[in-house]
């Protein structure tokens, strides 16, 4: 992969959306409010962050603003490994960025108060390490099915409102697992506040479940999904 002034494009396209998302999905501390309504609002929030971010970023990088979906992309064939890598690093710094742009938004009172420190997802009291991991592969794994179904080229007559239901199925899966793992879905909001203040411990477990379900879905969808079409014979 060579640096061009495309690449470029993309991987500027990729830290802005990324950054975007963790300003967005951060601002409000939706995993140290355990109130039913605060869970719903974070939840609408997470859902039209990736309606917007892929609004203005999807004709050009894709929108992925997520290693996991990135590395699936990979997998099914529709990036290389040095431009994975390019978006990788991309949505790191993207990520660390909004990280920092966030604590120069809010209030001093705000972050303070934030009991857990601003945007960490930390598990629910009483899971498993094992269950943490099973639910946060779970969630990432409906994620990376719906990415696989936006990539596949029978999905094409089906691209008018891809934006918003991309936007519902991360408002759902939110909505299912948020008041019990944070339900983040993405190794970058996971990993950028835990490095500021966390627990390394769930994160682990947090984190492989998020890799494992982005390297076992393409596969499957690769090979229960995809039609294989054979050759034609031809007869001279």
């Amino acid at each position: 992969m060579r640096l061009n002034s495309s690449s470029l494009m993309r991987g500027l396209s990729e830290f802005s959306s990324t950054a975007i998302l963790m300003i967005f999905s951060c601002i409000s501390c939706s995993e140290n409010n355990p109130d039913h309504n605060g869970v719903l609002i974070a939840s609408l929030i997470q859902g039209l962050i990736v309606v917007i971010i892929m609004h203005i970023f999807g004709f050009i990088s894709g929108a992925h603003a997520n290693p996991c979906v990135s590395i699936a992309c990979r997998l099914l064939g529709y990036i290389g490994t040095r431009m994975m890598i390019f978006y990788v690093a991309s949505q790191l710094a993207g990520a660390a960025f909004g990280f920092f742009l966030l604590h120069q938004m809010v209030p001093q009172t705000m972050i303070i108060a934030s009991k857990l420190g601003i945007c960490i997802a930390e598990p629910q009291d009483g899971l498993t390490y094992v269950q943490v991991g099973g639910v946060e592969c779970f969630l990432t794994a409906v994620l990376i099915f719906g990415w696989c179904a936006l990539w596949d080229v029978r999905s094409g007559r089906f691209l008018d409102s891809v934006t918003l239901r991309m936007g519902c199925l991360v408002t759902a899966c939110n909505l299912v697992g948020a008041h019990l793992t944070g339900a983040t879905m993405n190794p970058v909001r996971l990993i950028i506040p835990t490095l500021y203040r966390g627990n390394p411990e769930t994160v682990v477990m947090q984190l492989t479940g998020q890799l494992v379900a982005s390297i076992i879905v393409p596969q499957i969808w690769h090979f229960a999904y995809t039609q294989n079409y054979r050759p034609l014979r031809l007869e001279n």
